[in-house]
């Protein structure tokens, strides 16, 4: 199995990065892609499409640009993912599959105040109507309820990292032991939580922000490993060379 992991594009939230308007009460709590992030992940599909027919794997090839070809594709239920799995999808013509597990740490929430007091506002997230109509290309592993697949609040640091394993059983339980070429959209927040799942990395320790280091992923930038024989290999991290360098985000 080959594993591309691969961060969706632009949100609106990232586009307010570094500026006040981001402070200001503008965060939103799924937000949609930018028109760069729509752009980036046009560019993301463009680039794993090249050669996609029979291009073998070969211990010595893992650099190779070409080798591509990706048979699956999934992504998490927040709509900039969707967004940037349908494009991918539909330029590699794979199936999308959509994962609740894939979500961004924290999940899908928005902190306001009220009279001086933060408190969580519950929100569900997607419906399946919404995204039957919006995305037809999106398939559901497994049906989600009619008022969204979030149950609502802010999901708990300590649920993280066991999500992150939870989500890398699956994909070997479905890809295991196969030559399938297997692309997940996810976020960089849980990326992070999935690295350290791989590496064994301080499993225990819930907040990652105490961690002595950080695992950055741009947005639609590309981390692949190669899995042979139980084994990760790390082939290459955080991969944007196919974006033009006022793209990258």
């Amino acid at each position: 199995m080959e594993l591309y992991f691969i961060r969706h594009g632009q949100s609106e939230n990232n586009a307010l990065y570094h500026g006040e308007d981001y402070d200001l009460g503008n965060r939103r709590s799924d937000p949609k892609l930018t028109e760069l992030g729509q752009k980036q992940a046009e560019l993301t599909g463009a680039f794993l499409s090249r050669r996609a027919i029979a291009a073998p794997i070969m211990r010595k090839g893992f650099q190779n640009r070409a080798e591509y070809g990706l048979t699956h594709l999934y992504c998490s239920l927040m709509e900039r993912a969707v967004q940037t799995g349908s494009i991918i999808a539909s330029i590699l013509d794979v199936p999308l599959f959509g994962v609740p597990d894939l979500h961004e740490v924290g999940g899908i929430y928005y902190d306001e105040v009220i009279d001086g007091v933060s408190s969580i506002r519950i929100e569900h997230g997607l419906t399946p109507a919404y995204l039957k109509r919006t995305y037809p290309r999106l398939k559901l592993l497994e049906p989600i309820p009619d008022e969204g697949w979030w149950q609502g609040g802010r999901e708990e640091r300590a649920a993280r990292v066991p999500r992150a394993q939870r989500m890398l059983d699956l994909l070997f339980a479905r890809h295991g032991n196969t030559a399938d070429r297997v692309g997940v959209i996810t976020h960089g927040g849980f990326f992070a939580c999935i690295f350290r799942a791989v590496f064994g990395l301080d499993l225990d320790e819930p907040n990652q922000h105490v961690l002595p280091y950080q695992i950055e992923l741009n947005n639609c930038a590309i981390t692949r490993f190669s899995i042979q024989e139980a084994r990760y290999l790390l082939v290459y991290h955080n991969r944007t060379d196919f974006l033009p360098d006022e793209m990258v985000t």
